[in-house]
């Protein structure tokens, strides 16, 4: 509510409060601005009237003085009666306004202090106030319009109301004078200097490189790629990608366990990017963490949901079918045997999955400045039971389905031998046969 409907509400009932009928008590009587005053009676009228009165049948005296002080005694108490009546009419006019206008007056200023919170959250946006400070590469397609701008700066991060921007920008005469290609912008810049950045040439098209992460690859040895490629840091890349907030929804879902070693390991999605020379850290965990939110797709979390297990555990289980099985058939026979394991716990405890230790030898035990057994017995499938804290590399989607849709079998045991052919059995003395078939034991 604007000023100027607070003063059409004050106007219309200021006009109420002139109108010349009030009501009180269920009865209709004249405004307190129109009752009679002095009522003046002509001289004749009074001298006819006791003619008349001269000329009326006697009474006896006693009565007639009786009753005329009886009709005066009510006249008079009409009159009082007439007098109090109209003076609480007036209190209750009065006392009316007053509460009008003191919730009024509390109105208005309600209104004036959300219209002052407005007026700080638009400045502060517009100068870029409270917002983080950090490079962003944002690149303009050409022929983009004022309103995609605005939407992808606001999917950046550098703005928050891209309906403001658009309305900055039209004011300041900016539409259509934007600059195809990658500029380098801030969150904490203001409106102005973010359109003036865009407005300018870029100056040459910066030097990028194209990297492919393969299914499984591990957290550790995705960060050295990008150092080796002149991305990022290895060290800069692992601190912002395990604690970095970009803002996707699945982030909410990965725990922060205490055993874990990486928080965000198993997130990394294994695919083909181009990054450029010199990139901010953050700038390459947004956008591997945008394709990993994009390929993991609702349909894959109504699944999850249909099996009752989290995002967590389909990625840890994803993570040790990954790096067991190579094809998609052995990858949905492994998940199987795993899910078959995990469901009876009581029988079969622990998963005993070799890439699991292989992890603790490789990563955690080298990785950690203080030893913990705590950490790597819970890593560990031969030592530690049901699943790993976490992720123990980074799978792709093939593990990840095999995860979410397994084989239907009874088996709770498999091997492999050199030639990555698999041995599937129920029993335990199957197996054991299954692996000098195997040549894995004599």
């Amino acid at each position: 509510m604007d000023d100027k409907e607070l003063n059409d509400i004050l106007n219309e009932w200021d006009s109420k409060d002139k109108k010349s009928e009030v009501q009180d008590g269920g009865d209709t009587v004249p405004a307190a601005e129109e009752l009679p005053g002095e009522v003046y009676i002509p001289e004749e009228e009074i001298e006819q009237t006791s003619d008349d009165e001269d000329d009326e049948e006697e009474y006896d005296e006693d009565d007639e003085v009786g009753e005329d002080e009886e009709e005066y005694d009510v006249e008079d108490e009409d009159e009082e009666e007439d007098r109090r009546s109209r003076r609480k009419r007036k209190k209750r006019s009065g006392a009316g306004r007053v509460i009008f206008a003191l919730v009024m007056v509390t109105l208005v200023i309600s209104v004036a202090a959300l219209s002052a919170a407005g007026v700080i959250i638009v400045t502060k946006e517009l100068l870029g106030l409270d917002r983080i400070d950090e490079k962003v590469d944002i690149e303009i397609p050409e022929n983009s319009s004022s309103s995609e701008i605005a939407d992808m700066l606001a999917q950046e991060g550098i703005i928050e109301r891209p309906v403001l921007f658009k309305v900055f920008s039209r004011l300041k005469g900016a539409d259509g004078s934007f600059i195809a290609g990658v500029h380098v912008l801030n969150p904490n810049m203001t409106y102005n200097d973010i359109i003036e950045t865009l407005q300018e040439n870029v100056e040459a098209d910066r030097e990028y490189v194209t990297l492919t992460f393969p299914e499984g690859i591990r957290l550790d040895e995705a960060a050295e790629k990008l150092e080796e490629a002149g991305v990022c840091s290895k060290a800069e890349f692992i601190r912002a990608f395990n604690s970095e907030k970009i803002g996707f929804d699945f982030e909410d879902m990965v725990q922060n366990n205490v055993l874990k070693y990486y928080k965000m390991e198993g997130y990394f999605f294994p695919d083909t990017y181009d990054f450029y020379l010199e990139e901010e850290p953050r700038t390459v965990v947004k956008k591997v963490f945008k394709n990993f939110d994009y390929r993991v797709t609702p349909d894959y979390y109504g699944r999850m949901k249909d099996l009752d297990m989290d995002l967590e555990e389909v990625m840890t289980l994803a993570s040790i079918v990954q790096r067991e099985a190579g094809d998609r058939y052995n990858m949905k026979m492994v998940a199987s045997v795993y899910l078959n394991r995990l469901a009876d716990p009581e029988n079969y405890p622990l998963l005993q999955s070799d890439p699991t230790s292989a992890y603790v030898r490789e990563v955690v035990e080298p990785g950690l400045e203080v030893y913990s057994k705590a950490i790597c017995d819970a890593y560990d499938t031969y030592k530690g039971p049901g699943l790993p804290p976490g992720p123990i590399c980074n799978p792709g989607l093939d593990a990840i389905e095999a995860v979410l849709y397994p084989a239907d079998t009874d088996y709770y045991y498999f091997c492999s031998s050199e030639d990555e052919e698999f041995f599937y059995a129920e029993t335990l003395a199957e197996h054991e046969q299954n692996l000098i078939e195997a040549g894995i034991t004599g």
